[in-house]
């Protein structure tokens, strides 16, 4: 049985908001795993007491949280577990040493490492994190908001690889490359999380035998995933479709199943003979704008006459804006003139790309030729629109552009639609100017007679 010691001061404000964390969700966690978590809780994470606990020969690491600095590492009510100049036992020579704990990278952990450590991960700065302040019963780090960033890049990003059966050097990277994945994720919530979430892994420095392992024992495996998005952008919908494959290192085919989470949403997936699976998920948005999900594949092992090993795996995949095609369509214009004035009424529709009616969408009316004139109409609930308007015009004009412009939505792409009516000259200004012009020419006739 591989140990696991868990120092989780319970003391002020600090210790309040991250240590029932590690007594209830990361003890927990490590249990699936088959590992034992020995909790040092509240008083019980004291010297004499963590001093006996490690000499267990079933103990291979420490970890938890205590605050520390440059040359020690303390327990509850800052009683002093290591400190540099202690002698630390043979025991020591196996067990990795990772807490997070303020500046104990600076002295106290190159110096445990002089001293037979084989690795260790230690913080050369303070280490600083935010949190909303709601622990509850410490059993789901989602349970505060802000705060699940540093736990789940930790202790999800090393501690539990670890006992998954990779290297402290394995795990230590991908450590780091959780606290950037989950800066990314936070900085859509709270940029200052996201800030020290980089801060710390910056100033979180390896020390050791990158490649010293827990003795556990079984088949180390991996999960291969990929995700896909598919948005559907009239009904504002997006499906994630999650597929992949769970590996073993000594080329066997796992068997048993995964859990797949998106985005809040969970499936649990059975293996099939090729050790694969596939899941999908639908999300429903209300803007129409790029969304990226985070998907983990998490494989809880599966023990018969082989061991496998539990693994996971986190990707993410963006959905981007897309929006389908609309149709506009002028389905009649009339337009009736009265002297310089054209009465003018335009109908149409506006329907999706499966025909159906487009409701309270905004049309842009436009009327060209000699005087421009725009105006904007929403359709009704059956995708109808009506326009009507008096359309000032010269007295020889007789054709006027109709142009209706659907101008788009969330889901849909915008149209239009153009039309050309015409209708007759001002025929009393023509005959007046003809009638007049004759008088002229008749004027002018009898004028070249009377003196000719």
């Amino acid at each position: 049985m591989v140990k696991v010691v868990i120092c989780a001061p319970y003391f002020e404000e600090a210790t309040f908001l991250w240590s029932p964390f590690l007594r209830n969700w990361l003890a927990n966690e490590l249990k699936k795993r088959g590992v034992e978590s020995v909790v040092l809780w509240g008083n019980d994470c004291i010297p004499e007491k963590f001093a006996e606990t490690v000499k267990d020969p079933d103990v291979y690491a420490v970890d938890g949280v205590g605050h520390g600095n440059v040359g020690v590492f303390t327990g509850q009510g800052y009683s002093e577990l290591l400190k540099v100049g202690m002698l630390l036992g043979e025991e020591w020579k196996h067990i990795f040493f990772g807490p997070v704990s303020c500046l104990v990278g600076q002295q106290l952990v190159p110096y445990m490492v002089q001293q037979g450590v084989p690795a260790a991960v230690g913080e050369e700065t303070e280490y600083f994190f935010t949190a909303a302040g709601t622990p509850g019963d410490g059993s789901d780090p989602a349970l505060d908001p802000l705060e699940k960033y540093y736990l789940y890049a930790e202790y999800g990003g090393r501690t539990l690889p670890m006992a998954e059966g990779y290297t402290a050097g394995e795990a230590y990277q991908n450590m780091l490359q959780e606290y950037e994945r989950l800066a990314k994720e936070a900085e859509k919530i709270d940029p200052e999380t996201a800030y020290w979430l980089r801060y710390d892994a910056r100033h979180r420095k390896f020390f050791g035998d990158p490649n010293f392992r827990l003795p556990i024992a079984g088949v180390r495996t991996r999960v291969d995933v990929a995700a896909a998005g598919t948005r559907l952008a009239s009904e504002k919908t997006d499906v994630i479709s999650v597929s992949g494959r769970v590996v073993a290192e000594d080329g066997s085919i796992p068997k048993g199943a995964v859990r797949v989470k998106a985005d809040g949403q969970v499936a649990d997936a059975v293996l099939d003979a090729n050790g694969a699976f596939e899941v999908s998920f639908t999300f429903v948005w209300d803007q129409n704008i790029d969304i990226t999900y985070t998907v983990t594949v998490e494989y809880q092992g599966y023990s018969n006459s082989v061991r496998y090993l539990p693994s996971r795996a986190t990707t993410t995949v963006t959905v981007r804006t897309t929006r389908s095609p609309s149709k506009t369509k002028i389905t009649k214009v009339t337009a009736s003139r009265e002297n310089d004035t054209v009465h003018l009424t335009v109908e149409g529709t506006v329907t999706d790309d499966k025909g159906m009616p487009v409701a309270n969408g905004d049309v842009d009316i436009l009327i060209t030729d000699t005087y421009p004139k725009r105006d904007t109409v929403k359709t009704d609930a059956n995708g109808k629109f009506t326009y009507k308007c008096d359309v000032p015009v010269g007295w020889l004009e007789t054709l006027l552009t109709i142009t209706a412009t659907f101008k788009g939505n969330d889901v849909l792409l915008p149209s239009m639609d153009e039309v050309r009516v015409r209708f007759p000259p001002n025929w009393k200004v023509i005959i007046l100017i003809a009638g007049a012009a004759l008088v002229i020419i008749v004027l002018i006739i009898l004028a070249a007679m009377l003196t000719g």
